[in-house]
């Protein structure tokens, strides 16, 4: 079956391709979502939609575009969301599960092998908690770097064995090359924060960090590459941790430090230029501070302002959309204070009735949310809330499902998790938010282990806890 789809997709665009060949610079993708979340799919260049495409009753779909331009492009699917690199010519067909989506996800057709060398070697790398770092990250850094750079030379001899068995572009070579520098130099970036090694007085030998001579934080071409930003990360973390404890007592350094995000938001405006990768770092950074300080609307001003300052620029709509994303962050935060009320957003229970949240909440209450992007939210969540309960019988937990999918769709998969994970059948406090976009605005929702304590009338006890951090249990008292 499987080959017979495709043999009609590959017929399919030898037709189309024969029709059409007064505009060299177009491609062709095509493919089927298994157990699709809905019937549309995006596919866009950086943050503008190229192709908005409606699924046909087998959940397959054709699409050409036309003046195509060498690089990254996404397709985006419910709340799934993936790279792939396209050149002129190119007519790649995708299949994926979306009940395994990263794992399932393969290329066929032409420009499919240099897709899945790099699906292929980003899932090998993406957690720096892998099997292939657990131990690595122990060693000290001469040890480390040293093994590091071993695995490193590795993939570049594996990059060299398909360059020559493959027929690439010298563009795609260069990519490949990229990525793996990138994905092994953020391993370095991140080796200070790993496993607390800034507390220990460490040395690092002379060429730990040789490679930031090369760095260009401007790279235009690799905007939408989500390694390039895993590596920009982690680095200017790196930088403002540095210079943060050349200013102030080392003992002082916390990751929502004030000063020290405020120091990390100056480096990133004085050595990124792009102002389209500048508002991503630096959107990226304040989104993160917003969201978890926990009491100082002083510190959230101070880091608000100085996003603004530096953002500063006449530019696209969507650095417009962007800007708005953090402000409208920013407001609803400012909103959230303990002893404010809770918003009346809608929520949707498992009758599939939508209802106000003021009716689903009689108690003092807790709200917890997962998502089905996030693999194991649910299962550490209500793993959490069945020992909380225990000790907090007075007190409800109420799951809220983020995610923006049909009805019937996070029905089916909430009653499969509560039978893998042995929760029972007792479904009553069991929400999915009604209008998501607008429900998470209002509520701060930037990361999925943010936790909201109110009281019985809906008053914000602790609108930014995490439901696994070791003093959680002391908010409930």
């Amino acid at each position: 079956m499987i080959l017979r789809f495709t043999y009609i997709l590959f017929f399919s665009l030898a037709l189309l391709t024969c029709k059409d060949n007064s505009n060299e610079n177009y491609s062709f993708i095509g493919g089927e979502i298994i157990n699709p979340i809905d019937k549309n799919l995006t596919v866009f260049k950086s943050s503008d939609i190229r192709e908005k495409i409606i699924l046909d009753e087998n959940n397959r779909f054709l699409t050409k575009i036309n003046n195509l331009k060498t690089g990254f492009y996404g397709f985006s699917h419910g709340n799934e969301y993936q790279l792939f690199f396209l050149e002129p010519k190119d007519s790649i067909i995708l299949r994926v599960n979306t009940i395994d989506f990263d794992e399932s996800l393969s290329f066929s057709g032409v420009g499919s092998k240099k897709n899945n060398y790099l699906i292929n070697l980003f899932t090998k790398y993406e957690n720096s908690k892998s099997d292939v770092f657990t131990n690595l990250y122990k060693l000290n850094p001469t040890e480390f770097i040293e093994k590091l750079d071993s695995i490193k030379n590795k993939e570049l001899k594996n990059l060299d064995r398909f360059i020559n068995s493959t027929n690439t572009s010298d563009i795609f070579e260069q990519v490949a090359r990229n990525s793996i520098n990138y994905i092994f130099n953020s391993k370095k970036e991140s080796y200070i924060f790993i496993d607390s090694n800034y507390e220990k007085d460490v040395l690092y030998p002379d060429n730990f960090y040789a490679y930031r001579n090369d760095i260009n934080y401007n790279n235009n071409f690799l905007k939408d590459f989500y390694h390039y930003y895993n590596f920009l990360f982690p680095h200017f973390n790196n930088l403002a941790y540095q210079k943060f404890t050349s200013i102030y007592d080392k003992n002082t350094y916390k990751r929502n430090n004030v000063d020290y995000n405020l120091i990390k938001l100056k480096l990133i405006d004085s050595l990124v230029i792009d102002n389209e990768i500048k508002l991503r770092l630096s959107s990226f950074v304040t989104r993160n501070f917003l969201s978890f300080n926990k009491r100082s609307q002083a510190n959230a001003d101070k880091v608000y302002n100085k996003f603004i300052e530096i953002n500063k620029v006449e530019d696209s709509e969507k650095n417009q959309n962007s800007l708005d994303r953090v402000t409208n962050l920013y407001n609803s935060l400012r909103k959230l204070k303990s002893g404010n009320k809770l918003p009346l957003i809608e929520l949707v229970n498992t009758n599939k009735t939508p209802i106000s949240i003021n009716m689903a909440v009689k108690n003092k209450s807790v709200l917890c949310f997962w998502s089905m992007n996030s693999k194991n939210s649910f299962k550490d969540s209500h793993n959490k809330i069945n020992k909380l309960k225990d000790k907090n019988p007075n007190i409800d937990f109420i799951s809220i499902n983020i995610d923006n999918i049909e009805k019937e769709k996070w029905l089916k998969n909430l009653y499969n998790k509560y039978k893998k994970c042995e929760c029972g059948d007792n479904f009553d406090n069991e929400y999915k938010l009604q209008n998501v976009d607008i429900a998470m605005q209002l509520l701060g929702i930037q990361y999925i282990r943010k936790t909201i304590i109110i009281d019985k009338d809906l008053n914000i006890i602790e609108s930014n806890a995490n439901l696994f951090s070791k003093d959680f249990s002391s908010l409930l008292d």
